[in-house]
This record gives C-alpha cells, sequence and structure tokens, in this order.
C-alpha cells in the first residue's frame, strides 16, 4: 500500500492530503489540480492540450539509451508549453490563449 501524497498549504498553512482530480476546459484543454482539505484553496498542478499529450505519447513510444537526448529534449518542449498553458490558465482564465 503505498502512503497518501499530501503537501502543505500555503493559504492556510496546513497539511493537506492531496486528492488529484482533472477538469476540462474549451478546447480540450484539460487541468490536473487538487484543493486544500481544510480552506478549500485551488492548487492548478498541470495543464495539458491536444499538442502537449501527443508530444507525451510520442516522447514515450521512444525506446533505448541511444534515444535518450530525444527523450529529454521532447520533456522539456513538454515543461515549455505546459507551463505556459498554466501560467495562461491562472493568470488570465484561459490556457489557450
Amino acid at each position: 500500500m503505498t502512503k497518501p501524497l499530501t503537501a502543505l498549504c500555503n493559504h492556510c498553512e496546513k497539511i493537506t492530503d492531496v486528492d488529484f482530480k482533472m477538469k476540462h476546459h474549451p478546447n480540450r484543454i484539460e487541468e490536473t489540480y487538487f484543493k486544500c482539505e481544510h480552506c478549500y484553496y485551488h492548487y492548478t498542478s498541470f495543464v495539458t492540450d491536444g499538442r502537449v499529450r501527443k508530444l507525451q505519447r510520442k516522447k514515450d513510444s521512444i525506446k533505448g539509451l541511444r534515444n535518450a537526448a530525444k527523450r529529454l529534449e521532447l520533456q522539456e518542449e513538454i515543461n515549455e508549453r505546459m507551463s505556459l498553458l498554466k501560467y495562461n490558465l491562472i493568470n488570465f482564465g484561459r490556457a489557450d490563449l
């Protein structure tokens, strides 16, 4: 049995269990988030779109040590795209700007 994932809430400063939930937004945007069980503060963890999910599938299909550099390059592209989507969703209410 695995231990539940916990986090320290920056809002109320209490320890909370992390229970990831998924929310679907327009244009096939998916937000993975959790809420503090004490103050219900909303923490966005990941935001993906069709392009990110396609890159993730491509990265997962690449096997072998010789292709490690290509996998790393794809992961960096995924991280950049996800950061942009998350920033736009949090600050502007839409990820697909």
